[in-house]
C-alpha cells in the first residue's frame, strides 16, 4: 500500500474512468489499472466494479476510498506545515509604521520571537507619504498607515490598502483630573483647558479646526517626548489628544492612569488604520503572521 495508489483511487472514483485518472494525474491507464489490481490484493476486497459503464466503487470500496481521501489530506497539511516552517525560519520582515502605535508593534515582535527566534524584524517610523514610497521602492515589506476614508482607495496606485481599524479623536487625561469621571466630553468643555499634543500633523489639525469653530485653544506645548507628555498631564497641567487607536493600548491607558474620553458634539471625520503592501508582491508567511498577530494584540473589532 502506498500514497500513489490512494490518489488513484480517489481519482478514480471521482472520474468514474480509468483512462480520465490517469489523463488528470499524467500516468498510464494500465498502471493505474495494475496498481489498483494489487490494492485489492492486498487487502482482499474488490473497490470498484469495472465494466464498459465505467468503474463504480462497491460499497466497501466507498469507506476505502473516503479513507484514502483523509489519508491524501493529512498528507498535505504536514508538506504545507513543513513549507511554512522552512519559509519562516529564514525570513525577514521590513516594517514601517506612522508615530502612536510602536508601542503594541514591538509586543507583536517579541511574542513572535519566541515562536520564531530566526526570523530577523526591522521596524521604523515613518509619515505614511515616506511609507508608500519606500513600499514602491521594496525597501519595506508592510507598512501601517492612517489615511482618511475617502483617500483610502485613491491616490494608491502599485499598492494594497487593508483597513482593520476606523479610528475616532478622544480626550486623555490623568486619572487625578477632574475630568476623569467623565465619560464624554463636549468641545465648549475642552477648549477650558491647555492642550499637550503629540506633535503630529493629525493633532494640529484637530486643534486648528477647534480653534476656528469653538474658540482660541491653549496649547502649553507640541512634543514627542512621552514622557514630556505624560508629567505635564499628571501634574494637571494640560489635556491631550489623539486618535483611539494610537492611545487605547497604551501602558499608560492599561493601567488606569490615562483616562480616556469620547468626544460629544462634534462631526468627527473618521481615520483609517491599516496595512499597505504593493498590489503585485505575495504577502509571505511571516508577514501574515505578524498582521494576525498584532490585531490580537490590539483587540480589534473597531471596523
Amino acid at each position: 500500500m502506498n500514497l500513489d495508489q490512494m490518489h488513484y483511487i480517489v481519482e478514480v472514483a471521482k472520474t468514474k474512468s480509468l483512462l480520465s485518472a490517469a489523463n488528470n494525474l499524467h500516468v498510464t491507464q494500465s498502471a493505474i489499472s495494475q496498481s489498483i489490481t494489487n490494492l485489492e490484493e492486498e487487502l482482499g476486497i474488490k473497490i470498484f466494479n469495472r465494466s464498459r459503464m465505467g468503474s463504480i466503487p462497491t460499497p466497501e470500496g466507498k469507506s476505502i476510498i473516503k479513507k484514502a481521501l483523509e489519508v491524501i489530506r493529512a498528507t498535505q497539511d504536514i508538506k504545507d506545515e513543513a513549507k511554512y516552517y522552512t519559509e519562516v525560519s529564514v525570513s525577514k520582515l521590513r516594517i514601517a509604521t506612522i508615530p502612536g502605535v510602536m508601542y503594541p508593534l514591538v509586543r507583536t515582535v517579541a511574542s513572535l520571537k519566541k515562536e520564531y527566534p530566526s526570523v530577523h524584524f526591522g521596524i521604523a517610523e515613518r509619515d505614511p507619504e515616506e511609507i508608500l514610497a519606500q513600499i514602491r521602492k521594496d525597501e519595506v515589506d508592510l507598512g501601517l498607515i492612517s489615511m482618511y476614508q475617502d483617500m483610502a482607495y485613491n491616490g494608491l496606485a502599485g499598492l494594497h490598502f487593508e483597513p482593520i481599524w476606523k479610528g475616532n479623536i478622544v480626550i486623555g487625561v490623568w486619572r487625578n483630573s477632574p475630568l476623569a469621571s467623565k465619560k464624554q466630553i463636549s468641545p465648549e468643555e475642552m477648549v477650558q483647558y491647555p492642550f499637550a499634543l503629540l506633535d503630529i500633523e493629525y493633532t494640529h489639525k484637530f486643534i486648528n479646526d477647534l480653534d476656528e469653530t469653538v474658540g482660541p485653544v491653549n496649547v502649553l506645548f507640541s512634543s514627542n517626548n512621552g514622557l514630556a507628555l505624560a508629567y505635564a498631564l499628571k501634574e494637571q497641567l494640560a489635556i491631550t489628544v489623539g486618535y483611539d487607536f494610537s492611545i487605547i493600548d497604551h501602558p499608560l491607558v492599561k493601567s488606569g492612569d490615562l483616562v480616556l474620553l469620547e468626544i460629544t458634539g462634534l462631526e468627527q471625520k473618521p481615520l483609517l488604520l491599516g496595512w499597505v503592501r504593493a498590489e503585485n508582491s505575495k504577502t509571505s508567511l511571516i508577514s501574515k503572521q505578524f498582521m494576525n498577530r498584532f490585531e490580537q494584540e490590539i483587540g480589534l473589532g473597531y471596523l
